[in-house]
């Protein structure tokens, strides 16, 4: 016979227990039930966790592949394009000269004129003057100017002098700007576009005499015009270039005159619709023998002379310093000429004016 040890008398006891869902009754002996809520533990697969996290990377990681691709082919299409557009097109550009060292090449801004003009840059020895010159060969093509009578032509003297002028400004480490570097016919109107639009400080028109001015017919020497209003700094060049050239040695160094031949009321169109500093340079007249010989036996020294004293009236107007760095931060705007303005704050306002179709 098994003895049950019953609770003292008066004791909780508990008597039942029952679980239904997530609730726990408890029944206790005096008639109390004490229901209990509880959680059900949860199970957590950590090896689906780690599945889903790799999934999400290699997901990650594909998206930034694409992405990257499609960027990187973007821009090439753009360094391609930009590229494109530095490439001149070759019916209507002459192809450029060589030289021993390598020329740095820039194209004229997009609303500049087409043709044979060229903006090019000192050679990689000489780099270090921050100027940028525009040299102009009058004449071209079918337009001969003046003539020797004995099959000499103007336009052929012209552009010789302009490419010495040229090669000895960008060994200088100069920015050359050339309206023509062949016997091609530019406009006036787009040699003075041309100019404006490259951003060059100074243009210098090269020619040769030969009319029957009033002025100078028949005399032996140099001689440079400038816009009739006589602007002080377009008035520097034309002397700080002859003055140069009657150093090398020239039969007669004929001075500055303003206007145009044979009108003083009139001028050249590329000293009225240039905003920089110009003067038109008439190495001597192919009327005259002794202006032949010289401009003849004088080639390179003329070509120095006329570099020379452009550089040195850039250092005069504070464009460069002495040792070549730019000082001016814009381009360098003629102080005298009607078609530039200089308003409140130095902007200048242009206006490209009308004038008689005068030959130069």
């Amino acid at each position: 016979m098994v003895n049950v040890s019953m609770p003292p008398e008066g004791e909780r006891y508990v008597v039942n227990v029952e679980r239904q869902g997530c609730m726990k009754y408890t029944y206790y002996n005096d008639g109390v039930v004490k229901i209990t809520k509880y959680k059900k533990k949860k199970k957590i697969y950590w090896n689906r966790i780690a599945v889903a996290v790799f999934m999400l990377l290699l997901m990650i990681y594909g998206m930034s592949r694409v992405v990257k691709h499609f960027s990187e082919s973007a821009k090439n299409k753009n360094v391609t394009a930009k590229a494109n557009t530095f490439v001149f097109d070759s019916t209507e550009t002459a192809e450029a000269e060589t030289s021993e060292t390598t020329k740095y090449t820039e194209q004229v801004k997009a609303d500049a004129p087409s043709g044979t003009a060229s903006v090019t840059e000192g050679t990689a020895e000489a780099q270090g003057r921050e100027l940028k010159v525009c040299i102009d060969a009058g004449h071209g093509d079918i337009d001969l100017g003046n003539s020797d009578g004995n099959g000499s032509f103007e336009k052929d003297e012209n552009l010789e002098m302009a490419l010495l002028v040229r090669d000895c400004l960008q060994k200088k480490g100069v920015t050359v700007v050339m309206t023509r570097e062949t016997d091609s016919n530019i406009s006036r109107t787009d040699r003075c576009t041309l100019a404006n639009t490259s951003g060059a400080d100074f243009f210098v028109s090269i020619h040769r005499g030969g009319s029957d001015s009033v002025y100078y017919y028949g005399t032996p020497g140099i001689i440079a015009w400038v816009n009739n209003m006589h602007p002080s700094y377009d008035t520097a060049l034309a002397q700080n270039i002859l003055r140069a050239l009657d150093a090398v040695g020239v039969s007669q160094d004929m001075g500055v005159y303003y206007g145009y031949d044979g009108s003083a009321d009139s001028n050249y169109e590329i000293n009225t619709n240039t905003v920089m500093p110009s003067c038109q340079i008439e190495l001597g007249s192919m009327l005259v023998s002794d202006d032949n010989d010289n401009f003849a036996a004088n080639k390179q020294a003329y070509a120095e002379a006329i570099a020379s004293g452009i550089i040195k009236t850039a250092v005069e107007l504070g464009v460069i310093a002495d040792n070549g760095s730019r000082i001016l931060g814009e381009q360098l705007l003629s102080d005298g000429k009607t078609n530039v303005t200089m308003n409140d704050g130095n902007e200048s306002t242009i206006t490209i004016q009308e004038q008689e179709d005068n030959e130069y």
